[in-house]
C-alpha cells in the first residue's frame, strides 16, 4: 500500500469535496481540474481518489446516483503507464477495476472500473472503439448501457492541454460520452474550474519529492578557455558535475548513477545541418573520454535512432549519458536524471518547465544531507541576462500543424489571386547596390578616389565608420553566459547578475553571422536571401576599407556596432523594395482565377500562438499574436454561437492558398483583398466577414464594396453567400451591411449579424 504524502492526501480530500458538491447538480460534462507541478505524483493522488470515491459512494444517500464508472483518456502510450501503474496499486485494495476495451463484459461499463483509453485510438475515423458494428460494442454504447443502470460516468483526461481542447473531434467525443463529470489532469491546464484541486510547488519541494531548484552554468568560468570552444567547455562542465554527484552519492553509500542529459537543438529542416553538426561533435568528444554506445555508457534517443534505452531508468543503470532532441518521449519519467545540457538555437531565449523538469525528480523521494544532490544543474549556451521561465505546452502530437475537420464538405468558392509574374520573394543581384548606396547616403563613405580629398580611399572610408561609432579594431566577439544562477522553475523571471565571456571560434563566429543575416532580411525569403546579404556585407568591407571578411564578421557581430549595422541593413532592404515596387509597376499583373476551400492543413510559425476553439475549421486554432481587438473579439463572438455554426475559418493575408476577392484602391490599382473570416452556418450560408473599427482602413469602403459586388455575382451563379465589413457595436454585438457603402464611420442602418436568425 502506497503512503501518501501530505498534500496528495489533502488534495484527495479536496477533489473528493468537488465531486460530491457535482454530483448534485443537473446536467452533464461538469468540469473539474486538478493541476500538479511535474514530479508530484498526480497519478497516485487520482489513484487515491478514485479509491476513496468508490469506497464513500454507497454511503452518500444525498446523491441521486451513488455508482460510477471511470473512463481514463491519455495521449500517446501514457495511458497504458497509468494502467499498468494503477493495476499495480489496486492489486492489494481490489476496491477499483482498471481495465482496457477488450476487457468490457456485459455489453457495460460496471461501477468501480476504469477504462484506460488512448487518445489517438478513439480520436480518428473508423477506429474500433467508436465505428458502429453488428456486435454494438463500441465505447458510446458501453457508457450508454452503464448510464441505463444508474452508473454515473466520470471522464479523467490525463495531460488534458494536449487534446481535450483540440477543437471539434475532441469535444464531439466528449459529448458522445457526455460524461456527468470531466476531469482535466495537467501540469499545465487550459481550462479554469472552480472546482478541483492546485498541488503547489513549494508543497512537493517540502515533501522532498522534488529538487529545492535548479543551478545555472555553476562554476562557469572564462578563464578555462584557452582557445577551446564554448561547446566543448559546456560538455566538459557537464561531466564532470555528473562525477561530482556520483562521488556524493558514494559517500553517502547510495547506489545511484546519476544520468546527465544532453539535448540538441529543436528539430527543424532549417538548423538541421546544425544539429548534425553538434551531435557529431558531442559523440566524438565523448568517445575521447571513453563513453559510447558500444560500452553501455551512452544512450541515444534520437527520432532515427535508439540505442541503449532499455532499463535507462533504473538507479544504476551503466548509461552515464542520454543524448536527445527535445521530443522525449511524454511521461518518460527517470529519477536519476540530474545534470542537463542544452545546445540553444541562437534566439531560443527560454527554459520550459517541462525539460528542467527532466532532472526535478528526487531518485529516492526524499532530500540528502548533501546538498548538492537536492539540486538540478543545467548548462547552455543561452547569452541572456535575463532568463525567462515560461510553461511548455509539451505539444508531441502536433507541432504549430493545423489540419482540416474530417467531415468538412467543399464549398468551391472563387478566389483571385494577384500575379506579377516578375517579382520574386527573395533578395537577389542589385541588392549589394543597394545595400552600397545606403552606406554611401548615411554614412559618406565613398568608392571615388577623387571625393577623398587626397587621402588613402580606405582611410577615408575607415574614418568615415568610426565617425558614425563603428568599432574597426575588434580582436574577439565575446558571448556572455550566465554563471551561477539559481531557479526555482516558478513561471516568470530570473535576473541574472553574474556573466562570463567566452571568446568564439571562427567556426562558431561563421554559424552566428549566418543567423545574424538570416534574421535580418526581412520579408525576403530566408535560405535564398541569407547567402545574398551575406556577401553583400563581407563585400562592402573590402570593397570600401580593404578588410577581409574574418575580420569583416567580428566588426559586424561586436554588441556595439551590431544596431549600426541592423540599421543599415534595413535602409537597404528598403531601397530593394523601391526597386521592386518600381518593377511591378513596370509589369504587368495578371489576376488567377481558382476554386477555394480551407485547406487540409496549415502550418503556423512562431507568430502564432494555440488557443480554445470547438469550431475552427482546422484543428487546432492557432490566432496570430498581434491579431487586432476585433479579429480576437468576433473569434469569441463566433464560438459563443456554436449552436448555429457548423465551422468558421481565420483566413490568411497574403498567400496563393488564402481566400481574395479583387478591388480596385484609390490610386486605380488591382489589389487583393483577404477577407478575414469564413463562416458556414448550419443552415447552409457561408459568411464573409472582414472584422474592421469604422474608418480604420483607408481603402474601408473599397474592400467592403468589392467584397459586396462579389457576393452577388456568386449568388447569381447559385451560391448562399452573405457578408461584407463587419464591426463591433458593444460587446456581443456585431454590424455588417449587405449593401455598398459610400462613408467609413456612418455605420446607420447597418443589419445585427445574428447566426440564430440567418438562412
Amino acid at each position: 500500500m502506497i503512503e501518501l504524502k501530505k498534500y496528495q492526501s489533502e488534495a484527495v480530500e479536496g477533489l473528493l469535496k468537488d465531486t460530491y458538491s457535482l454530483l448534485k447538480k443537473p446536467g452533464g460534462r461538469l468540469k473539474m481540474v486538478f493541476k500538479a507541478p511535474t514530479g508530484a505524483g498526480k497519478t497516485v493522488t487520482m489513484a487515491a481518489y478514485l479509491n476513496k470515491l468508490c469506497e464513500e459512494l454507497p454511503d452518500k444517500l444525498e446523491l441521486p446516483q451513488r455508482d460510477a464508472a471511470f473512463i481514463w483518456i491519455a495521449p500517446n502510450q501514457l495511458h497504458l503507464q497509468s494502467f499498468n501503474a494503477l493495476k499495480s496499486y489496486f492489486s492489494e485494495l481490489r476496491s477499483i477495476k482498471p481495465i482496457q476495451f477488450e476487457d468490457i463484459t456485459d455489453g457495460c461499463l460496471k461501477p468501480n472500473e476504469v477504462l484506460f483509453l488512448n487518445w489517438q485510438s478513439v480520436n480518428k475515423e473508423g477506429n474500433l472503439y467508436i465505428k458502429e458494428n453488428e456486435s454494438d460494442k463500441t465505447l458510446i454504447n458501453y457508457v450508454n448501457q452503464a448510464k441505463l443502470n444508474d452508473t454515473e460516468i466520470i471522464v479523467i483526461l490525463d495531460e488534458a492541454h494536449l487534446f481535450a481542447s483540440r477543437g471539434r473531434a475532441a469535444q464531439d467525443l466528449l459529448q458522445k460520452i457526455y460524461a456527468k463529470i470531466e476531469i482535466d489532469v495537467s501540469a499545465t491546464p487550459l481550462y479554469t474550474s472552480d472546482y478541483g484541486y492546485i498541488i503547489k510547488r513549494q508543497e512537493v519541494v517540502e515533501a522532498e519529492m522534488i529538487k529545492e531548484g535548479v543551478s545555472l552554468n555553476p562554476a562557469l568560468d572564462a578563464h578555462m578557455q584557452h582557445g577551446k570552444p564554448l561547446n566543448q567547455i559546456l560538455l566538459d562542465m557537464a561531466l564532470k558535475k555528473r562525477e561530482e554527484l556520483l562521488e556524493s552519492y558514494k559517500k553517502l553509500g547510495v547506489n545511484i548513477n546519476p544520468l546527465l542529459l544532453i539535448q540538441l537543438p529543436n528539430d527543424t529542416q532549417s538548423e538541421s545541418s546544425l544539429d548534425n553538426e553538434i551531435k557529431a561533435e558531442v559523440i566524438q568528444y565523448l568517445q575521447v573520454k571513453d563513453i559510447t554506445t558500444q560500452n553501455n555508457r551512452l544512450a541515444v534517443w534520437l527520432s532515427n535512432t535508439k540505442i541503449n534505452l532499455e532499463g535507462i531508468e533504473s538507479p544504476d543503470s551503466m548509461v552515464d549519458v542520454l543524448l536527445f532532441k527535445q521530443a522525449i518521449a511524454l511521461g518518460w519519467d527517470c529519477p536519476r536524471a540530474a545534470v542537463l545540457l542544452i545546445f540553444r538555437e541562437i534566439h531560443q531565449e527560454t527554459f520550459t518547465i517541462q525539460t528542467v523538469g527532466r532532472i526535478l525528480r528526487m531518485p529516492e523521494q526524499k532530500h540528502y544531507t548533501d546538498a548538492i544532490l537536492n539540486y538540478g544543474y543545467v548548462y547552455t549556451n543561452l547569452s541572456r541576462n535575463i532568463i525567462q521561465i515560461v510553461q511548455d505546452d509539451m505539444d508531441y502530437i502536433v507541432q504549430n500543424k493545423a489540419i482540416r475537420i474530417k467531415d468538412y464538405k467543399s464549398i468551391a468558392l472563387k478566389s483571385y489571386f494577384i500575379n506579377t509574374g516578375l517579382i520574386r520573394n527573395r533578395l537577389g543581384s542589385k541588392f549589394k547596390t543597394c545595400l552600397y548606396k545606403a552606406a554611401e547616403e548615411d554614412w559618406g563613405v565613398t568608392r571615388e578616389p577623387d571625393k577623398t580629398g587626397g587621402e588613402s580611399l580606405f582611410i577615408y572610408n575607415a574614418n568615415k565608420l568610426q565617425e558614425k561609432l563603428i568599432e574597426l579594431n575588434v580582436s574577439n566577439i565575446e558571448i556572455p553566459i550566465p554563471r551561477d544562477v539559481k531557479i526555482e522553475i516558478e513561471v516568470g523571471s530570473t535576473q541574472v547578475n553574474n556573466l562570463e565571456r567566452f571568446a568564439k571560434t571562427k567556426s562558431e563566429l561563421d554559424i552566428l553571422f549566418r543567423r545574424f543575416c538570416r534574421n535580418h532580411v526581412g520579408g525576403f525569403a530566408k535560405v535564398d536571401s541569407t547567402p545574398v546579404l551575406e556577401f553583400a556585407l563581407k563585400s562592402f568591407f573590402e570593397d570600401y576599407v580593404g578588410i577581409d571578411e574574418f575580420q569583416a564578421v567580428k566588426m559586424i557581430l561586436l554588441d556595439s556596432n551590431n544596431p549600426r549595422f541592423i540599421e543599415l541593413i534595413d535602409r537597404a532592404l528598403q531601397k530593394q523594395e523601391e526597386l521592386l515596387k518600381q518593377k511591378a509597376a513596370s509589369s504587368s499583373k495578371t489576376t488567377e482565377e481558382s476554386e477555394w476551400d480551407v485547406p487540409p492543413e496549415r502550418i503556423y510559425n512562431e507568430n502564432y500562438s494555440k488557443k480554445p476553439a470547438e469550431l475552427h475549421a482546422l484543428e487546432p486554432f492557432y490566432e496570430q499574436n498581434n491579431a487586432s481587438s476585433p479579429e480576437k473579439g468576433f473569434s469569441i463572438f463566433l464560438e459563443k454561437h456554436r449552436e448555429f455554426i457548423e465551422w468558421w475559418y481565420k483566413n490568411g493575408d497574403k498567400n496563393k492558398e488564402d481566400f481574395a476577392v479583387t478591388y480596385k484602391d484609390r490610386e486605380g490599382t488591382t489589389r487583393g483583398f483577404y477577407v478575414d473570416f469564413v463562416i458556414k452556418l448550419k443552415g447552409g450560408k457561408i459568411c464573409l466577414f472582414d472584422t474592421k473599427t469604422p474608418n480604420s482602413d483607408a481603402e474601408f469602403c473599397s474592400k467592403h464594396n468589392a467584397l459586396i459586388a462579389y457576393i452577388r455575382k456568386e449568388n447569381r451563379n447559385g451560391k448562399n453567400l452573405l457578408g461584407g465589413i463587419i464591426v463591433p457595436k458593444e460587446e456581443n454585438v456585431w454590424k455588417f451591411c449587405d449593401n455598398p457603402i459610400i462613408s467609413a464611420h456612418d455605420i446607420t442602418g447597418w443589419i445585427l449579424f445574428d447566426p440564430a436568425n440567418i438562412n
